[in-house]
């Protein structure tokens, strides 16, 4: 009896031991990701509700979980406060810019380093242009820190081929045209949001928010989890709209940085309005069955989980 009993505690002592090895390796994976910069709702966090509730949960959880995310974020920079460093030197050239401009010295060397810097976003637009362009500045900085940490530590996830990465950031299937364009439509005035009208000189933004939405398509990140979370809720596969959408602002916000270098916004709201307005249409007519493209999922389309 004795020794049954001691078999059977050091059993127990090895499966906590066990399950307190795997929580552990949970967090570290989790830490780990947001270390990089990216906020991996998809790969690390859906996994958990997935294990949880089994379900898509709603856009208040996701929100949850996305500041969750966040303050894990904080804790892994506060341990490695250089990793902000690109950041604060973003800024400090931002404000030494400013403070040029406002004194009448813009030469062409001013120029060109504020349109590489995404510096003169916020300065047009009155103070939604304002608002927008402190938004913009928020994700250009943020694609800085991503990409200085991506050529400080190499890789170690997932390796892609060039045309994986390329559908699986920009692809559209047929079944997911219809909200691809809405995407795109979506982009465009996304982009003279955080321009202020000021497309020109806010090329770069265009390029960094494109970035972004592509990271978000290619590794099922926030923004895909979170607009699953109100099309999708309650269910255990997300709509293939949801990576359809994503990857359409993706498309969309790069396709506005290179139409806005022609500065003229009205080509912008007119291609937006119309994608936009056409996009919800036929979409609402692919879901009630009257507009018909493909029933078969795309081979890139994978789950949110």
């Amino acid at each position: 009896m004795v020794d049954g009993i001691d078999n059977t505690s050091k059993e127990t002592t090895s499966d906590i031991a066990t399950n307190e090895s795997l929580v552990e390796s949970k967090d570290e994976k989790f830490i780990a990701s947001n270390e990089t910069g990216e906020t991996e709702l998809g790969s690390v966090e859906a996994k958990v509700i997935k294990e949880v509730a089994g379900k898509i949960p709603g856009p208040g959880k996701v929100i949850g979980y996305g500041f969750k995310s966040l303050g894990t974020s904080f804790k892994s920079i506060l341990k490695k406060p250089l990793s902000l460093l690109p950041a604060l030197i973003l800024v400090i050239v931002w404000l030494v810019i400013n403070i040029l401009q406002s004194s009448g010295i813009d030469n062409m060397a001013i120029k060109t380093i504020s349109f590489l810097t995404f510096a003169d976003a916020g300065t047009h637009g009155g103070f939604i242009g304002a608002v927008g362009g402190i938004i913009g500045k928020g994700f250009f900085a943020g694609v800085v820190v991503v990409l200085f940490d991506l050529f400080k530590h190499k890789n170690k996830g997932e390796k892609r081929s060039f045309k994986e990465t390329i559908i699986g950031s920009f692809g559209v299937g047929k079944d997911t045209l219809w909200v691809y364009l809405l995407g795109i439509g979506v982009a465009m005035f996304f982009f003279l949001f955080i321009s202020g009208g000021a497309t020109r000189i806010s090329f770069m933004g265009g390029i960094a928010t494109a970035y972004l939405a592509a990271k978000a398509a290619l590794n099922c990140g926030f923004l895909q989890m979170f607009i699953a979370s109100f099309v999708s809720k309650g269910k255990e596969k997300a709509s293939p709209g949801v990576a359809g959408c994503v990857r359409g602002l993706s498309t969309g916000l790069m396709a506005s940085a290179l139409i806005g270098l022609i500065n003229v916004n009205l080509v912008l709201i007119i291609l937006g309005s119309i994608l936009v307005v056409g996009g919800t249409v036929m979409t609402i007519l692919q879901a009630t069955g009257a507009v018909k493209l493909g029933k078969e999922q795309a081979k890139w389309e994978y789950d949110l989980y």
